[in-house]
């Protein structure tokens, strides 16, 4: 009995060891699976905590910097704040006074009438306000730091050798010595006409004011009368937008009524762009204070009890914010206790050498690349070529743009108006995403986009989408862009809306989950390589256009670009 137990046993042993044989090859893709899957988890793992750390690490060092080199960065109090808007269900009154905040006035004039929806019906979340605190621009403070100090001074240096540069090739090649003075006279030709219709518009946009005065009283006194009330309303609202389009294709059109050169037609266009944007700010802001009926300061109620009549802002006011570096309306800002007239003089001389650097730019290299294209032999190679040498060209161009109008004009004319707000911008250059990218670069106009058009279109056209309203705000500003660059330059080449509207869009959505350093890096590849593209294409057809003999015989040669019709044309 004991050996047939043994040897059931036996076989027992054997017949799992064959089962055990037979299943190794599942139990080793098993294994071999859940190893790869281990050390999959483990590499991602690693690259996670070790993005973790560095991030903790950099943030230290950001702080320490702080701490140490930029004390007025390191404040989280109110006053010191580098973030323009809070979300607040009361806004308080205005102050006007040195380091004083602005959060009143006008602030609720964007904001819905209705702040909840009706009964049933889910709560949209509040949009954040636009809030002024008297602090200097983000350069003002670094350049206070030593170290960023001499990055400024290298480029006083790089403009000296671009001076060098010009005045060698004018004196040896020229036989004289022009310093650019040739390309400002040329730029800025009929420059009279341009001041001329500069100020025609202001006797325009101060009429607005008072135009505006006349309907908040009528509508006042109409009150009793609710049909004729809404009838007035809604005939000057009319009326308003009519003006609005006319004030803008008036000043479009003027562009090509006087032949006005690339320089004088941006100077027309963006601050005829400017003073349409002041004027909406305005009504948009003090119109929902007088349908709402709502006084907010104490001035206000006192002339309501005084004269019954509706609230509107005094023309000082207005005749301030016109002239005030933000597109936002307040009925006051804070302000500074005094100008510091060797700060502005600086400021005004940046704007002269810069203008002085970028015609040595046009000259050396604009010119010098572009200036025979249609008249000299061109195939692949030339183009990638030159293509190539406007790259670093174009790049000056554009961080000079962004110091020149961002920071040199609006610092000045801030200073002059003692103006406290100094966040003209923010640190864009550290954005890894297009999305913080374009929300930093140009806070003073994103700040209007938002303001008067991104919550008008969440609230009241597309209630409540946020993709939707985004995507309306694109299209505007790239509308609006290309409008400039095309009526200044006089031609239909829509290069920088297909770059701002379709390639720029793109990207937001493409980088938003971009690592910091991949994405910082891929954003200033674009951001060069973009530029240059764009400032070679524009060159290319401005030229192709003036050397070109193209014949014009039906509307569709006007939409087909020049530097294609030319080369195949004339070859």
């Amino acid at each position: 009995m004991a050996t047939e137990k043994q040897q059931r046993q036996v076989e027992k042993r054997k017949e799992a060891e064959e089962d055990a044989e037979a299943r190794l090859p599942e139990l080793g893709f098993v294994r071999e699976k859940l190893q790869k899957f281990q050390s999959k988890m483990l590499r991602d793992f690693d690259q996670r905590l070790s993005c973790m750390v560095e991030d903790v690490l950099q943030d230290l060092r950001q702080q320490e910097l702080r701490t140490h080199e930029f004390a007025n960065f390191g404040r989280s109090d109110a006053k010191s704040t580098w973030h323009n808007r809070v979300t607040s269900t009361a806004p308080a009154d205005v102050s006007d006074s040195p380091n004083g905040h602005a959060n009143g006035g006008a602030t609720t004039a964007t904001a819905p009438a209705h702040q909840s929806e009706k009964s049933g019906q889910k709560q949209r979340r509040r949009l954040p306000e636009k809030v002024f605190v008297a602090r200097e621009s983000y350069l003002t403070a670094l350049l206070q730091v030593e170290h960023m100090r001499t990055i400024y001074h290298i480029f006083y240096i790089i403009l000296i050798m671009f001076l060098l540069n010009v005045i060698c090739h004018d004196y040896f090649v020229d036989g004289r010595i022009d310093l650019g003075l040739g390309t400002f006279r040329g730029g800025l030709r009929r420059l009279h006409w341009v001041m001329g219709t500069w100020l025609l518009e202001h006797v325009f946009v101060l009429a607005l004011y008072f135009a505006f005065r006349g309907w908040a009283m009528v509508r006042h006194k109409l009150k009793p009368h609710s049909s004729l009330q809404h009838f007035w309303s809604h005939s000057c609202l009319i009326l308003y937008i009519s003006s609005q389009l006319v004030f803008c294709f008036v000043a479009s059109s003027l562009c090509l009524k006087f032949d006005l050169p690339f320089v004088s037609g941006c100077v027309l266009l963006l601050e005829s762009t400017r003073l349409l944007m002041k004027m909406h700010a305005f009504v948009r802001s003090n119109a929902a204070r007088v349908v709402e009926g709502k006084l907010k300061q104490e001035d206000e109620e006192k002339e309501e009890k005084t004269t019954g009549r509706p609230f509107v802002p005094p023309l000082s006011c207005y005749i301030y914010f016109l002239f005030a570096p933000t597109l936002i309306y307040r009925d006051s800002y804070p302000r500074t206790s005094h100008i510091r007239w060797k700060f502005a003089l600086n400021r005004l001389l940046e704007v002269v050498a810069i203008a002085f650097l970028y015609a040595f730019i046009h000259e050396r290299h604009i010119q010098e690349h572009f200036g025979q294209y249609g008249l000299e032999p061109m195939d692949t190679s030339k183009l990638i070529l030159k293509l190539f040498g406007m790259l670093l060209p174009s790049q000056v161009i554009f961080l000079c743009g962004f110091y020149l109008i961002l920071h040199s004009w609006l610092n000045f004319t801030a200073e002059l108006l003692r103006f406290g707000d100094r966040m003209f911008y923010k640190d864009w250059w550290t954005s890894h995403t297009y999305d913080a990218y374009y929300r930093n670069w140009n806070v003073v106009v994103h700040d209007w986009l938002y303001e008067y058009v991104y919550k008008d279109m969440y609230v009241h056209v597309f209630r409540g989408s946020k993709l939707a309203a985004s995507l309306a705000v694109f299209m505007i500003s790239a509308v609006v862009h290309e409008q400039v660059l095309g009526f200044a330059l006089q031609m239909f080449f829509p290069v920088m809306f297909f770059f701002f509207g379709i390639v720029g869009v793109s990207l937001v959505f493409l980088m938003r989950s971009a690592p910091k350093v991949m994405g910082n890096v891929f954003l200033w590849f674009s951001l060069i390589s973009g530029n240059g593209m764009l400032i070679s294409l524009y060159a290319m057809e401005h030229y192709a256009r003036k050397n070109c003999n193209l014949s014009h015989d039906s509307w569709t040669d006007h939409l087909v670009p020049a530097v294609w019709r030319c080369y195949n044309t004339t070859n």
